[in-house]
Order: C-alpha cells, then structure tokens, then sequence
C-alpha cells in the first residue's frame, strides 16, 4: 500500500464494483494510514456516513493484525511440537511434524501440551522486534533478536503462510474478507467466541462498555477483546454482529468475513 495512486485506484475499483484484493506481509503506519483513506473516500464518493468509517477501519486492521499474529504463533507451535518430537529418530521428526501439523484431531492434541502463555509470549516477542526493525530501528536490535526475526521470517515462508484482504461493494452491501492461510486452534476458536458471548450479555442488559474495564479484562491469550470492539461496531450501527461477522475456521486456512449492509451505512435524514 505504498504508492501515490493505491487509494484512487482502490476507490475507484470499489465504486465500479470491482473487487479489491491485497496480500499483506505487514501493515505499517503508513498501510493502516492508506486503509483509511480508501474507506473515507469511498464514502464520500458513495455518500454514504462518514461516522461508520473509523469502526470499519478498525474492524480491518484489528482482522488483519490477528491473521499476521496468527502466522508468527503457527509457527511458534510447530517448532514447539518440532521439540516434543525430538525423542524420535531426526530423520523421521519432520515426516511427523507434518503429519501431526496437517491433522486437526493431532493438531488439537499437540496443543494440549503447549502452555498458551509460551505461545503468546513468543509472538508478542516477535512482534516487537518487528516493530522496531520496521521503525527503523535495527541497530538497537541486539545480534539474537536479529537471528529470532530472520528464523521467523524464514518459518513463515516455509509454511506459505499468507494473509490476503479483499473488499467489494455493491448496491446491497460492502463485504470484507480476510484469508489466513494457517489454521486457528480450537482453544482459540473458543476464546473468542466466549468472549463475544460475554461482551453481547453486557451489551443486551445495557453493560457493554463494562466489558472493557480493567477489572473484566481476561488476559489470557486470544481473548477476544479486539474483536468484541468490531462487535461493539455493529452494535452501535444497529446490527447483529453474529449474523455480520463470522469465523470460519477451516482444517488448513481460517476465513474471516465481515458484512456491513449499505442500510446500516446510509446517511440517516
């Protein structure tokens, strides 16, 4: 998303009712920047309310970041259950690896030995010194942080790990989807549907700004609080967010849609 003619193009493709298709590596300042300004003119072109912009563009980001967090973690667990292999032959640990990796029922299973903390603290790790690098940075990166990121980076290669986001609008609706090219664990699965089932309890008994206070705050991995904030979106358009929102968490890939019906964005009289 680095050119000057990226959000012209794109809002001219959303408008003409072409799909827009993006592979992301990263989502930098200047990316979520540019994410932004395609939504904001798109809506001025369309005419349609500005106030929904910044919760969209929220709800992107917020799907986008989870799917790149969600490569970095994948990868994590598979040198992870790379080590509970180890008192096998080596030349029979990565036939295994990919077995258990490929199977969900073995893959769940391999999930129950890893500490979610273990995983969260590597991607949150990884994150940072990414962060940094892309900030320009490097030099107060020390030698073993250096080598950390270019392992990962390397991981996530081997595992084709990708993260498409495409957009399309029509007469009844704009339509998102992000493509995860790595699967989601149940446990995760579960969090965050837990999550949004607590976060629409506070919502319907009037509470749901309660949800985000420190003393309810779960921090636990995958807690499912940015996605309660998409949620929170919805709500305030008037939505179901359970009926625009869905979570397909697929043997090899994970699906993310959201839907915001043109009814819900109109600009009201």
């Amino acid at each position: 998303m680095a050119n000057s003619s990226f959000v012209p193009k794109t809002v001219s493709r959303l408008s003409s009712k072409k799909l827009v298709r993006l592979q992301i590596n990263a989502l930098t300042k200047q990316g979520r920047k540019d994410l932004r300004d395609v939504i904001l003119e798109f809506f001025e072109k369309e005419n349609l309310d500005k106030q929904h912009v910044l919760p969209i563009h929220y709800a992107i980001v917020e799907l986008v970041f989870n799917a790149l967090k969600a490569n970095v973690k994948f990868a994590a667990f598979r040198e992870e259950v790379r080590k509970e292999l180890g008192r096998f032959e080596s030349t029979t640990i990565d036939n295994l690896l990919q077995i258990v990796i490929s199977e969900r029922a073995l893959r769940e299973f391999a999930a129950t030995r890893i500490l979610p903390k273990l995983l969260r603290d590597q991607v949150q790790k990884i994150f940072d010194i990414e962060e940094k690098y892309r900030a320009g940075m490097s030099e107060k990166l020390n030698e073993a942080q250096i080598e950390l990121l270019i392992k990962f980076r390397n991981l996530i290669r081997s595992l084709n790990a990708d993260v498409t986001l495409t957009i399309s609008a029509n007469s009844e609706e704009v339509r998102i989807v992000v493509l995860n090219t790595v699967p989601m664990l149940q446990r995760d699965l579960e969090r965050i549907h837990d999550s949004r089932m607590r976060h629409a309890k506070l919502h319907k008994e009037g509470r749901g700004g309660e949800f985000f206070s420190y003393e309810n705050m779960d921090t636990t991995e995958s807690a499912g609080f940015g996605i309660a904030m998409v949620d929170q979106g919805f709500y305030k358009m008037g939505i179901d967010p359970f009926e625009h929102l869905k979570i397909d968490a697929k043997n090899a890939e994970t699906l993310v849609t959201l839907v915001y019906p043109r009814s819900a964005l109109s600009k009201t009289e």
